[in-house]
Protein backbone atom coordinates (compact mmCIF):
# COMPACT_ATOMS: atom_id res chain seq x y z
CA UNK A 1 0.00 0.00 0.00
CA UNK A 2 1.50 3.30 -0.66
CA UNK A 3 2.96 5.46 1.98
CA UNK A 4 0.20 8.06 3.47
CA UNK A 5 0.80 11.90 3.85
CA UNK A 6 4.07 12.43 6.00
CA UNK A 7 1.93 14.59 8.82
CA UNK A 8 -1.95 13.35 9.31
CA UNK A 9 -0.92 9.82 9.63
CA UNK A 10 1.58 10.13 12.40
CA UNK A 11 -0.81 12.55 13.99
CA UNK A 12 -3.10 9.27 13.65
CA UNK A 13 -1.14 6.95 14.74
CA UNK A 14 -0.05 9.16 17.87
CA UNK A 15 -4.28 9.35 18.77
CA UNK A 16 -4.44 5.80 18.19
CA UNK A 17 -1.42 4.91 20.64
CA UNK A 18 -2.93 7.23 23.69
CA UNK A 19 -6.54 6.18 22.76
CA UNK A 20 -6.24 2.20 23.36
CA UNK A 21 -4.46 2.31 26.50
CA UNK A 22 -6.99 4.96 28.21
CA UNK A 23 -10.40 3.12 26.41
CA UNK A 24 -11.91 -0.19 27.55
CA UNK A 25 -15.52 -1.38 28.46
CA UNK A 26 -18.11 0.37 26.97
CA UNK A 27 -20.56 2.90 28.04
CA UNK A 28 -24.24 0.76 28.97
CA UNK A 29 -26.83 2.53 27.13
CA UNK A 30 -28.33 5.24 28.70
CA UNK A 31 -26.20 5.45 30.94
CA UNK A 32 -24.66 8.87 31.48
CA UNK A 33 -20.90 9.70 31.37
CA UNK A 34 -19.39 10.64 34.79
CA UNK A 35 -17.60 13.66 35.59
CA UNK A 36 -13.47 13.70 36.41
CA UNK A 37 -14.46 14.58 39.47
CA UNK A 38 -15.36 10.87 40.66
CA UNK A 39 -11.76 9.85 41.21
CA UNK A 40 -8.94 9.27 38.71
CA UNK A 41 -9.96 5.81 37.62
CA UNK A 42 -13.60 7.00 37.19
CA UNK A 43 -12.30 9.59 34.84
CA UNK A 44 -10.57 7.38 32.79
CA UNK A 45 -13.49 5.13 32.95
CA UNK A 46 -15.47 7.87 31.40
CA UNK A 47 -12.53 8.07 28.14
CA UNK A 48 -13.14 4.24 28.28
CA UNK A 49 -16.78 4.89 27.14
CA UNK A 50 -16.12 7.97 24.54
CA UNK A 51 -13.41 5.75 22.89
CA UNK A 52 -15.30 2.39 22.68
CA UNK A 53 -18.56 4.55 21.23
CA UNK A 54 -16.20 6.75 18.96
CA UNK A 55 -17.08 9.33 20.49
CA UNK A 56 -13.96 11.90 19.65
CA UNK A 57 -15.77 14.94 20.53
CA UNK A 58 -17.15 13.82 24.25
CA UNK A 59 -13.23 12.07 24.38
CA UNK A 60 -11.35 15.83 24.28
CA UNK A 61 -13.71 17.31 26.50
CA UNK A 62 -13.74 15.07 29.13
CA UNK A 63 -10.31 14.51 28.82
CA UNK A 64 -8.85 17.92 28.38
CA UNK A 65 -9.04 20.73 31.41
CA UNK A 66 -11.54 23.82 30.23
CA UNK A 67 -8.90 26.09 29.84
CA UNK A 68 -6.77 23.82 27.47
CA UNK A 69 -9.61 22.81 25.73
CA UNK A 70 -10.33 26.54 24.80
CA UNK A 71 -6.79 27.41 23.99
CA UNK A 72 -6.58 24.04 21.83
CA UNK A 73 -9.80 25.52 19.91
CA UNK A 74 -8.21 28.33 19.70
CA UNK A 75 -4.98 27.02 17.95
CA UNK A 76 -7.07 24.82 15.84
CA UNK A 77 -9.02 27.78 14.38
CA UNK A 78 -5.95 29.91 13.75
CA UNK A 79 -4.06 26.62 11.86
CA UNK A 80 -7.32 25.77 9.99
CA UNK A 81 -7.04 30.16 8.45
CA UNK A 82 -3.75 29.10 7.57
CA UNK A 83 -4.35 25.95 5.36
CA UNK A 84 -7.22 27.64 3.04
CA UNK A 85 -4.58 28.15 -0.07
CA UNK A 86 -5.72 27.75 -3.63
CA UNK A 87 -3.68 24.78 -3.62
CA UNK A 88 -5.20 23.32 -0.63
CA UNK A 89 -8.69 23.93 -2.09
CA UNK A 90 -7.57 22.51 -5.34
CA UNK A 91 -5.71 19.92 -3.46
CA UNK A 92 -8.93 19.24 -1.47
CA UNK A 93 -11.65 18.66 -4.75
CA UNK A 94 -8.87 16.29 -6.05
CA UNK A 95 -9.25 14.29 -2.93
CA UNK A 96 -13.15 14.30 -2.16
CA UNK A 97 -13.59 13.86 -5.97
CA UNK A 98 -11.54 11.30 -6.59
CA UNK A 99 -13.48 9.15 -3.61
CA UNK A 100 -17.11 10.11 -5.02
CA UNK A 101 -16.52 8.90 -8.56
CA UNK A 102 -18.30 5.66 -9.59
CA UNK A 103 -16.18 2.27 -8.61
CA UNK A 104 -14.16 4.72 -6.63
CA UNK A 105 -12.85 1.60 -4.48
CA UNK A 106 -12.15 -0.39 -7.16
CA UNK A 107 -9.95 1.98 -8.18
CA UNK A 108 -8.10 2.84 -5.19
CA UNK A 109 -7.50 -1.18 -5.29
CA UNK A 110 -6.21 -1.12 -8.37
CA UNK A 111 -3.55 1.77 -7.13
CA UNK A 112 -2.21 -0.20 -4.34
CA UNK A 113 -1.56 -3.69 -6.03
CA UNK A 114 1.09 -2.80 -7.91
CA UNK A 115 2.72 -1.86 -4.80
CA UNK A 116 1.88 -4.43 -2.86
CA UNK A 117 3.13 -6.98 -5.06
CA UNK A 118 6.33 -5.49 -5.39
CA UNK A 119 6.56 -5.49 -2.08
CA UNK A 120 5.02 -9.10 -1.79
CA UNK A 121 8.06 -10.25 -3.59
CA UNK A 122 10.86 -7.77 -2.63
CA UNK A 123 10.15 -7.56 0.53
CA UNK A 124 8.09 -10.79 2.33
CA UNK A 125 10.28 -12.15 4.46
CA UNK A 126 12.13 -8.97 5.51
CA UNK A 127 9.01 -7.10 6.34
CA UNK A 128 8.80 -7.94 9.75
CA UNK A 129 12.05 -6.49 10.60
CA UNK A 130 11.18 -3.32 8.57
CA UNK A 131 7.72 -2.80 10.73
CA UNK A 132 9.95 -3.45 13.89
CA UNK A 133 12.29 -0.89 12.88
CA UNK A 134 9.34 1.20 12.01
CA UNK A 135 8.03 0.70 15.70
CA UNK A 136 11.20 2.35 17.25
CA UNK A 137 10.49 5.16 14.59
CA UNK A 138 6.92 5.92 15.93
CA UNK A 139 8.48 5.41 19.40
CA UNK A 140 10.71 7.99 18.48
CA UNK A 141 7.80 10.09 16.85
CA UNK A 142 5.49 9.73 20.19
CA UNK A 143 9.13 10.78 22.53
CA UNK A 144 9.53 13.78 20.18
CA UNK A 145 5.77 15.38 19.76
CA UNK A 146 4.90 14.98 23.49
CA UNK A 147 8.27 16.14 24.68
CA UNK A 148 9.13 13.23 26.56
CA UNK A 149 12.15 13.00 28.46
CA UNK A 150 14.64 9.74 27.89
CA UNK A 151 13.04 7.98 30.87
CA UNK A 152 9.71 8.67 30.14
CA UNK A 153 10.63 7.70 26.22
CA UNK A 154 12.05 4.04 27.18
CA UNK A 155 9.23 3.26 28.86
CA UNK A 156 6.88 3.57 25.91
CA UNK A 157 9.05 0.56 24.73
CA UNK A 158 7.25 -2.12 26.52
CA UNK A 159 3.73 -0.41 26.02
CA UNK A 160 4.16 -0.32 22.13
CA UNK A 161 5.72 -4.06 22.13
CA UNK A 162 2.76 -6.06 21.62
CA UNK A 163 1.41 -3.54 18.97
CA UNK A 164 4.44 -4.14 17.29
CA UNK A 165 4.16 -7.89 17.41
CA UNK A 166 0.91 -7.97 16.38
CA UNK A 167 2.15 -5.52 13.09
CA UNK A 168 5.14 -7.94 12.62
CA UNK A 169 2.29 -10.92 11.95
CA UNK A 170 -0.56 -8.80 10.14
CA UNK A 171 -1.29 -9.72 6.48
CA UNK A 172 -0.57 -6.37 5.13
CA UNK A 173 0.24 -7.43 1.50
CA UNK A 174 -2.94 -9.84 0.93
CA UNK A 175 -4.71 -8.28 -1.79
CA UNK A 176 -8.08 -9.35 -0.66
CA UNK A 177 -7.69 -7.73 2.33
CA UNK A 178 -6.80 -4.42 0.43
CA UNK A 179 -9.74 -4.61 -1.93
CA UNK A 180 -12.26 -5.06 1.21
CA UNK A 181 -9.66 -1.81 2.81
CA UNK A 182 -10.48 0.63 0.02
CA UNK A 183 -14.34 -0.15 0.10
CA UNK A 184 -14.03 0.45 3.92
CA UNK A 185 -11.92 4.15 2.82
CA UNK A 186 -14.34 5.21 0.61
CA UNK A 187 -17.26 4.65 2.66
CA UNK A 188 -15.75 6.19 5.30
CA UNK A 189 -14.94 9.65 3.22
CA UNK A 190 -18.02 9.55 1.45
CA UNK A 191 -19.91 9.50 4.80
CA UNK A 192 -18.33 13.09 5.71
CA UNK A 193 -20.56 14.64 3.52
CA UNK A 194 -17.74 17.57 2.73
CA UNK A 195 -18.27 19.20 -0.67
CA UNK A 196 -16.40 22.37 -0.45
CA UNK A 197 -12.89 23.43 1.40
CA UNK A 198 -14.85 26.40 2.81
CA UNK A 199 -16.97 24.29 4.32
CA UNK A 200 -14.32 22.48 6.02
CA UNK A 201 -12.37 25.71 6.74
CA UNK A 202 -15.44 26.39 8.62
CA UNK A 203 -15.35 23.44 11.29
CA UNK A 204 -14.26 24.21 14.68
CA UNK A 205 -12.59 21.92 16.92
CA UNK A 206 -15.35 20.49 18.25
CA UNK A 207 -16.82 19.41 14.76
CA UNK A 208 -13.94 18.60 13.58
CA UNK A 209 -13.52 15.99 16.28
CA UNK A 210 -16.70 14.73 14.76
CA UNK A 211 -15.76 14.09 11.77
CA UNK A 212 -12.57 12.31 13.25
CA UNK A 213 -15.26 9.90 14.98
CA UNK A 214 -16.17 8.08 11.83
CA UNK A 215 -12.61 8.23 10.49
CA UNK A 216 -12.03 6.09 13.70
CA UNK A 217 -14.67 4.60 13.40
CA UNK A 218 -13.40 3.19 9.69
CA UNK A 219 -10.00 2.72 11.13
CA UNK A 220 -10.98 0.20 13.37
CA UNK A 221 -13.47 -1.54 10.77
CA UNK A 222 -9.89 -1.85 8.27
CA UNK A 223 -7.85 -3.16 11.32
CA UNK A 224 -10.17 -6.23 12.11
CA UNK A 225 -9.75 -6.96 8.38
CA UNK A 226 -5.61 -7.33 9.54
CA UNK A 227 -6.60 -9.63 12.86
CA UNK A 228 -6.78 -6.71 15.16
CA UNK A 229 -10.20 -5.36 16.62
CA UNK A 230 -9.39 -2.56 18.85
CA UNK A 231 -13.24 -2.90 20.32
CA UNK A 232 -12.27 -6.33 21.87
CA UNK A 233 -9.05 -5.08 23.36
CA UNK A 234 -11.35 -1.60 24.65
CA UNK A 235 -13.99 -4.02 26.08
CA UNK A 236 -11.19 -6.19 27.78
CA UNK A 237 -9.52 -3.14 29.42
CA UNK A 238 -9.97 -3.30 33.18
CA UNK A 239 -8.80 0.26 35.16
CA UNK A 240 -7.91 0.45 38.61
CA UNK A 241 -6.06 2.87 40.62
CA UNK A 242 -2.14 2.07 41.50
CA UNK A 243 -0.98 4.78 43.03
CA UNK A 244 -1.69 9.04 44.36
CA UNK A 245 0.07 11.41 45.72
CA UNK A 246 -1.86 14.66 46.05
CA UNK A 247 -2.64 16.07 42.66
CA UNK A 248 -0.91 13.38 40.54
CA UNK A 249 -2.33 10.08 40.11
CA UNK A 250 -1.21 6.54 38.48
CA UNK A 251 -3.85 4.79 36.84
CA UNK A 252 -3.25 1.00 36.12
CA UNK A 253 -4.84 -0.17 32.58
CA UNK A 254 -5.21 -4.34 31.97
CA UNK A 255 -6.48 -4.93 28.92
CA UNK A 256 -6.05 -8.20 26.69
CA UNK A 257 -4.61 -8.13 23.09
CA UNK A 258 -4.65 -10.92 20.82
CA UNK A 259 -5.82 -12.86 23.83
CA UNK A 260 -2.91 -11.79 25.72
CA UNK A 261 -2.96 -10.18 28.67
CA UNK A 262 -0.86 -6.67 28.75
CA UNK A 263 -0.34 -4.10 31.20
CA UNK A 264 -0.19 -0.32 30.68
CA UNK A 265 0.65 2.60 33.73
CA UNK A 266 -1.27 6.20 32.70
CA UNK A 267 -0.41 9.46 34.61
CA UNK A 268 -3.14 11.85 35.76
CA UNK A 269 -3.66 15.00 37.51
CA UNK A 270 -6.36 16.47 39.46
CA UNK A 271 -6.80 20.30 38.07
CA UNK A 272 -9.71 22.42 40.10
CA UNK A 273 -11.45 18.65 41.36
CA UNK A 274 -11.33 17.05 38.39
CA UNK A 275 -8.50 14.12 36.79
CA UNK A 276 -7.44 14.25 33.23
CA UNK A 277 -4.65 11.95 31.80
CA UNK A 278 -1.32 14.08 31.43
CA UNK A 279 -0.40 13.34 27.98
CA UNK A 280 -3.12 14.39 26.44
CA UNK A 281 -3.11 18.54 26.20
CA UNK A 282 0.62 18.07 24.14
CA UNK A 283 -1.19 15.31 22.04
CA UNK A 284 -3.83 17.40 21.50
CA UNK A 285 -1.69 20.24 20.11
CA UNK A 286 0.10 17.84 17.56
CA UNK A 287 -3.65 17.79 15.41
CA UNK A 288 -3.15 19.24 12.21
CA UNK A 289 -5.91 20.11 10.02
CA UNK A 290 -5.13 18.08 6.90
CA UNK A 291 -2.63 19.10 4.25
CA UNK A 292 -5.30 18.22 1.41
CA UNK A 293 -2.50 18.82 -1.28
CA UNK A 294 -0.82 15.94 0.25
CA UNK A 295 -3.59 13.87 0.65
CA UNK A 296 -4.79 14.57 -3.09
CA UNK A 297 -1.99 12.09 -4.28
CA UNK A 298 -3.89 9.32 -2.61
CA UNK A 299 -7.48 9.77 -4.23
CA UNK A 300 -8.64 6.95 -5.98
CA UNK A 301 -7.18 8.18 -9.77
CA UNK A 302 -8.13 6.23 -13.07
CA UNK A 303 -5.64 8.18 -14.94
CA UNK A 304 -3.10 7.23 -12.38
CA UNK A 305 -3.85 3.36 -12.68
CA UNK A 306 -3.30 3.27 -16.68
CA UNK A 307 0.25 5.44 -16.26
CA UNK A 308 1.26 3.11 -13.76
CA UNK A 309 0.13 -0.16 -15.07
CA UNK A 310 0.86 0.63 -18.72
CA UNK A 311 -2.31 -1.17 -19.07
CA UNK A 312 -5.84 0.82 -19.70
CA UNK A 313 -7.63 -2.46 -18.78
CA UNK A 314 -6.57 -2.55 -15.38
CA UNK A 315 -8.29 0.29 -15.25
CA UNK A 316 -12.08 -0.11 -13.80
CA UNK A 317 -15.03 1.00 -15.73
CA UNK A 318 -18.08 2.98 -15.13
Amino acid sequence: MPRLPRRPVPRLLLLLGALVPVSGCGRRLGEPPTPGNGGAAAALRVLVADVRHDDLVAFWKHGLPPATYAAVERDWQRRQQQVATERARAGFHRFMDGFDRPRAAATLAAQWQPTLVRLDRQYSDQLPVLIAIGGGMVRQLASHALAMDSAHSRSLEPLLAPWVTWAEQAPWLDLDRSRQTAGIAVETVRSLHLTTLSQVSALDFTAAMAQASRLLAGAKRCLVLYGLSLDEVLDSVQVSLASRKGDLAWVRIDYLLQGQPRQAVLRMQRVDGRWYPMALPRLAGTIDPPDWADWARFAPDRAGVAARTGDPGAVPVQ
